[in-house]
């Protein structure tokens, strides 16, 4: 089976729980409407993963009643996206590689929110982790699809 690389979960619960907090629809609607795209690529990007995921971290974020859940969510997006686990910047380019390529291993839920507490503790000690004001996830070439995916637009009917 093909699975989503962990960074690519990352992103997408951030986003599902970003766009929920500008948004005016139900969580669902958004994890919905990735998951739609999403399944095409990765077997493991159910609604329901999405929708748990994100809701966990919002619920983490509020357990420690941090008023500032989109810094969070977008410095979370931003670093998954622009780094490795390590630290080092995340390769987006070469000869026959694909960024996108499924993984061969499950990422668990609890593996994706475990990562955005950790980082969520790093990042009150260390302000710089967060999103710079001028990066923006259109302007990374080789992740184009899943940018789509991330803006795609959601309606109410994507709840049902």
């Amino acid at each position: 089976m093909s699975y989503a690389p962990d960074w690519v979960l990352h992103a997408v619960c951030s986003t599902v729980a970003t766009r929920f907090v500008e948004g005016n629809l139900p969580i669902e609607a958004f994890a919905n409407r990735m998951s739609k795209s999403l399944l095409k690529s990765y077997a493991d990007c159910k609604p329901e993963k999405l929708y748990g995921v994100s809701e966990a971290m919002l619920f983490f974020l509020a357990e420690l009643e941090e008023e500032d859940t989109l810094h969070y969510c977008s410095g979370f997006l931003y670093n998954s996206i622009c780094f490795e686990k390590s630290g080092r910047p995340r390769k987006m380019r070469g000869v026959f590689f694909d960024p996108l390529a499924p993984a061969r291993e499950l990422t668990k839920s609890q593996t994706v929110v475990t990562s955005f507490k950790a980082f969520v503790f790093r990042m009150r000690n260390d302000p710089s982790l967060g999103q710079p004001r001028a990066w923006r996830l259109d302007e990374i070439a080789e992740i184009k699809t899943l940018t789509n995916i991330l803006n795609a637009p959601v309606t109410f009917a994507d709840a049902l």
